[in-house]
């Protein structure tokens, strides 16, 4: 599984942090209002 945070979104990286998800290096700008925005995709292996 996997999902995008923004990147300096320190509260909502350190949540996901804590759920077993772990940032895998892959960066993307999201555009809001014409002004990029970059966030950081974090992964996590589903088992069951």
């Amino acid at each position: 599984m996997y999902l995008w945070v923004l990147r300096d979104n320190t509260r909502a990286r350190r949540f996901y942090e804590r759920a077993g998800f772990a940032a895998d290096g892959a960066e993307e700008p999201f555009e809001v209002d014409g002004v990029a925005v970059p966030e950081a995709r974090y992964v996590k292996q589903l088992t069951g």
